[in-house]
């Protein structure tokens, strides 16, 4: 049994174009390119895009030469898809500890310690299963801190002699210092692009000439986060997994628009649709929110015309949760912001303040109030049911309308999974 702490990182291999790929088994081995909202910029590339020089973030149309030369698969952002085989994968690697972290998307972590087997078999079995299970290729980073098992997931990915696992605690010295000198300081999880530049200007560019470094002058420029780094990088584990996501400060739902909007009901009905994701997220987590921002603005890349930014926040003394208040209110806040005459390139709404979803009971509130206040919940949790069982049935007048705010998504792929319509035919 091991008693020291133990941790692993379980991460997908480029996650989005791995979930294109499951459901496209002929796409293995192409390059692929997955594009941000409206199909504007490279936000996954596959192993095989990455070898033809793609770089992350780089405008669509200034590679569509490259692209087409070299055969690029090329797919628009699919959020339900990869949302729900992220959920699906997640669950799977939580079978195999007691204590999980969903970190992100497609990264986890899990606890380790003291669990009574052979722990890379274990990690192989893991890795073995979630491929099986749900076709996304995953590696497996092991260390005695969090850190580590970052560092020791390159390791896993970079090297296929490893089978996809690898346990950097098995390393030397020699080799781990050799390690650490081959990682930029900005590739060090928990070390941001403004801290990198910090400890760039006194001469600290490695994560070897951070681990060197003295521990009070780590301090003294990045505060106790970066002494927790610092020590992690040494086995001293500080950094314990978060089995419990921290609560939510805010949801926001913004969205570019697929052309400029000057038409208030355009963006009205792009707003509304906004809100009602906003509203759906805010009732899963059964939160409530007490200050709505709304925002829009117009283009910022035509460099013949000034950008617009727009914006106004309103508070409530009292929490609200239903998007029978919440989506009147935000149509409200957008007529006071809009301006004929400009052309709006994107806009969205800012839920902030959030706390627990509990009714406040108001102690000099008059029954009739009351029981109007809850006529006005059931109103609301029945539309709500209704549309999630019915896809979205039930709309507000203000959501419907021409769709010129819809995103281009020139190359989506079908929700195989989430939706009914979209299953995959064989």
């Amino acid at each position: 049994m091991n008693n020291r702490t133990k941790f692993a990182l379980v991460d997908c291999n480029n996650f989005y174009a791995s979930c294109e790929r499951v459901f496209e088994p002929k796409l293995e081995g192409r390059p692929i390119v997955v594009l941000s909202n409206n199909d504007g910029c490279i936000i996954a590339r596959s192993n095989e895009a990455k070898a033809l020089g793609i770089k992350m973030g780089v405008p669509y149309f200034k590679l569509k030469n490259l692209i087409t030369q070299n055969g690029v698969v090329v797919k628009s952002s699919n959020y339900p898809l990869y949302g729900d085989m992220s959920s699906r994968v997640m669950k799977v690697i939580g079978e195999y500890s007691p204590v999980q972290e969903v970190y992100s998307i497609d990264e986890s972590f899990i606890d380790l310690m003291r669990l009574p087997l052979n722990l890379m078999d274990h990690m192989h079995s893991l890795r073995r299963r979630v491929k099986s299970w749900t076709g996304i290729p995953v590696c497996v980073g092991v260390g005695s801190t969090k850190v580590l098992a970052k560092l020791a997931n390159r390791i896993a990915k970079k090297y296929p002699r490893f089978d996809g696992v690898f346990d950097i605690d098995d390393l030397s010295y020699e080799r781990y210092c050799k390690l650490l000198k081959s990682v930029e300081v900005g590739d060090l999880w928990g070390i941001g692009r403004q801290s990198a530049k910090k400890l760039n200007r006194i001469g600290i560019h490695t994560s070897h000439d951070f681990y060197q470094s003295d521990v009070g002058v780590i301090e003294t420029l990045l505060g106790v986060n970066g002494k927790k780094i610092y020590k992690e990088l040494y086995g001293s584990s500080c950094i314990p997994i978060e089995a419990i996501p921290p609560a939510r400060q805010q949801i926001v739902s913004s969205r570019s628009f697929g052309c400029d909007l000057k038409d208030f009901d355009e963006l009205n009905q792009a707003l509304t649709n906004l809100t009602r994701k906003a509203v759906n997220k805010l009732n899963n987590h059964q939160l409530a929110t007490t200050t709505i921002t709304v925002f829009i603005y117009t283009n910022p890349h035509k460099k013949d015309k000034p950008c617009f930014h727009l914006s106004k926040t309103v508070g409530m003394t009292t929490a609200i949760q239903d998007q029978s208040q919440i989506i009147p209110l935000v149509a409200q806040i957008l007529r006071l912001i809009y301006k004929p005459g400009h052309s709006f390139y994107k806009g969205g709404l800012v839920l902030g303040n959030l706390t627990k979803n509990y009714q406040q009971q108001d102690l000099f509130s008059i029954t009739q109030n009351s029981q109007i206040q809850t006529m006005a919940r059931q109103k609301s949790n029945t539309i709500r049911s209704v549309n999630k069982r019915f896809n979205e049935s039930i709309k507000y007048a203000s959501e419907l309308g021409n769709n010129r705010w819809l995103p281009r998504a020139d190359f989506k792929s079908n929700r195989y999974t989430t939706s009914w319509t979209e299953l995959l035919v064989i």
